[in-house]
Formats: C-alpha cells, structure tokens, sequence
C-alpha cells in the first residue's frame, strides 16, 4: 500500500498548502494568472485522488472498474497539463507568438490525449488489465508522456527566454516557475519507465510546494506591501483633504466658520426638520452697520478691521456657537444648549455692547433672533427669514439712534 499512501501524503499536503487559494479566495477577486493556477491545483488534486484509487482498485481486483478509472487518471493528467500551459501563459501576461503557440500546444496535447484513451476504450492501444487484473501498457501511453515531456520542457524554455529580459523578484519567480516544469519533466520520465511507482504525484507534491513557498508567498508579500502603501498614501491623501476641507470651511479673514460651512449646516437642520428629529435650534443673524461706506471712505484694510472687531464682539457674546461669515458684512450664529437657554441674556448683553459702541464711534452691529417652531416650520429658510427680518429692523432702529444716546 506504499503507492496508495504517498498519494494521500500527497493530497493532504497539498490541500493543507493550497487551501487559501482552492476554497478560500473568490473567483471575482483572482487575476486571471490565479485563476489559472487554481484550476490546475484543482486538476491536481483530482489526479491524487485517482491515483490513490488506482492501488486500491488493484488490490481488489475489479478490473472493469479499474480499467474506467485508469481512463479517468489519464484524462485529469491531461487536464494538469493543460492548465498548467494556461498558468505559465496568463503569469507572464505577454501575448506574443510564443505564448500563443504553447496554448495551442497545450490544445493539441490535451484533444490527442483524449483521442487516445476514446480508441483504447475499444482498442488497446495506450493501455490494457488481463484477467488478474494486471496492468499493462502499450506504445500510446509511452507517446502520451513523451508529448507531456514536450510540453513541460517548452513551458520552461520559455520562462527561460523571460528569465534573460526579467530583473529583480520577478526573475527569482520567472527561476522557481521554470525549475517546476523541469521538475515534472524529470518525474514524467521516471512515471513512463516505472509505471507502477507514483512518481507523477511525488513530482506534483515537490513542484506545488517549491511553488507555494518562492511564488505564491512572494507574492502575497509583495501585495501586503503594495497595500501597505496604498494605506500609506490614502492617509496622505485623507490628510490633504481634511486640510483642505479644514481650509474651505475656515474663513481666512476672521477665523469664524465660512460660508461653505454654514451652507453643509444649513443643510443638515434642512434634514432634522424633514425628519421631525430637530428639537431645540436657535439662529441669529448679524450684520455690520456701514461697512460699505467703510470701504469707500477709509479703504479696505480698515473694513477688514471692522469686520474683525464686530467678529470678535459675536464671538465673545457667544461662546457655545458655532458662527458663520455668510456675507460681506453679514454673520450666523447656531444656537443651541447652553446658549439657546441664555440667549435672552446675551442677546441684551451684545446689545448693550453695540450701543455703547455706537457711542463711542465703534463697530456697531445689528442682530436679529428667531428660534426654531415646529408647528409652523417646514424648513429652514423659514427661521432665517424671521430671524432676518428683525436683524433689518434692529439695523433701523441703530441708525435712529444718535451717538450721544
């Protein structure tokens, strides 16, 4: 039973180091090279599994049995050996006339082989069991591992011819692919002069694991190393984007929150009164009295103090708010928590502020207060228009009044 127990040996190793890439990885996630590898693992696997059969079948004698799966042990060699053309083609991804004559060959090889086993099942012309159940073989057989020869040896020219234009890791990889098809070149031989010993399945077994350990890890490597620094550079890029939104949110002149982001806030009350989940909401609208007439007579850079000393006035008042530079000389404030329970307090503690600015010839602004209804508001344009409205009758009411009030 030596025979039958290296080929379990075998199947068991090789589903223990494969098993990732057999049962685990997702055919819409393997390049196509993968997708060719996996198939001839699985060919493999099939071929351990008829070769373990093959001794026990001979042991009991069932010749007619044993005849049918001899025929299915030769067609699964076929088909390893057309998925491994297949793999070292879609692994070198170059669709040259080299590549597409060993497909070819990888074609003809395989339809041979099945002509041969279709006329032995009438003629026995690769292979035969006498009444004892004794296997013998004929020339077709020896023409079948001669073809096989052929094809391992040409897939390892060819990685040879690579070999002399690849460079670094892919070179070490190009060295292991070409040494499994000279591997099993070798071992094909031994299987065609000793028929009866599993030197086929030894080769597979040595050829997978020196593939396993010098290409697929190597690879594995390299992809957690590329993914490394996608990460690395996304992080870059998250960074880049968070100052950049950090930027576009900031207003440069004053500190306060920009227009942008007073729109996006907006936006996100817009969303809480569509779906009842706004409670407690504040706004108050501010604007600066004379800017304009600021600019005109004693130039921007004065108006920009302006703008900045009226800033600094609402961001004192209050503390807990968000404020928003929505215009030229126009401010919002959020209010909520703490602010929105105070705001009657310091709304006339900013307006105590503004009237003895307007005394002293400072910055004077107008604001104007409106919290959230929600009985009566649909949307947020509905706050801000009542909020609005009293920012402009505030601003009146500070042009009526005289400096020396």
């Amino acid at each position: 039973m030596y025979y039958a127990s290296i080929g379990i040996l075998s199947f068991l190793v090789h589903i223990i180091i494969n098993w990732d890439i057999l049962f685990r990885i997702e055919r819409a996630d393997r390049i196509p090279a993968l997708n060719a590898y996996k198939n001839f693992l699985t060919a493999v696997s099939l071929f351990y599994i008829t070769d373990v059969l093959w001794e026990l079948l001979e042991a009991l004698g069932l010749k007619r049995i044993l005849f049918i799966e001899t025929e299915i042990y030769y067609v699964i060699m076929g088909f390893t050996v057309l998925f491994w053309t297949h793999f070292v083609i879609d692994y070198l991804s170059k669709p040259n006339w080299f590549s597409k004559t060993i497909r070819i060959l990888g074609w003809i090889f395989f339809s041979f082989q099945m002509i041969i086993l279709f006329i032995n099942l009438f003629i026995p012309i690769a292979f035969w069991f006498d009444d004892k159940a004794n296997y013998h073989t004929e020339n077709a057989r020896n023409l079948n591992y001669i073809f096989q020869f052929v094809m391992f040896f040409v897939c390892s020219a060819y990685m040879d011819y690579e070999i002399f234009k690849a460079s670094g890791t892919f070179k070490h990889r190009y060295h292991t692919i070409q040494f499994f098809g000279i591997v099993m070149a070798i071992f094909v031989v031994l299987q065609a002069i000793y028929p009866l010993m599993p030197f086929y399945s030894i080769g597979f077994l040595l050829g997978t694991c020196i593939m396993h350990t010098f290409v697929l890890e190597d690879e594995r490597r390299n992809r957690n190393e590329e993914l490394q620094k996608l990460l690395q550079i996304e992080k870059i890029q998250a960074a880049e984007l968070g100052n950049a939104r950090q930027m576009a949110f900031k207003d440069p002149l004053t500190g306060v929150k920009s227009k942008s982001a007073y729109q996006e806030d907006a936006l996100c009350v817009e969303s809480k009164i569509e779906n009842h989940d706004l409670h407690d909401f504040g706004l108050i609208i501010f604007d600066i009295n004379d800017l304009k007439k600021t600019n005109d007579t004693k130039g921007h850079e004065e108006g920009d103090k302006i703008i900045k000393a009226g800033t600094k006035i609402i961001c004192q008042t209050f503390k807990h708010s968000p404020i928003y530079r929505i215009g030229g000389d126009e401010f919002a404030a959020f209010l909520t928590g703490e602010d929105l329970e105070n705001h009657k307090t310091l709304l006339k503690a900013f307006n105590r502020q503004i009237e003895k600015n307007l005394k002293e010839d400072k910055v004077v602004v107008a604001c104007g207060f409106s919290t959230f209804n929600p009985e009566k508001d649909s949307t947020f344009s509905q706050i801000f228009g009542r909020a609005d409205s009293k920012m402009y009758k505030r601003k009146s009411e500070l042009k009526n009044l005289t400096p020396n009030l």
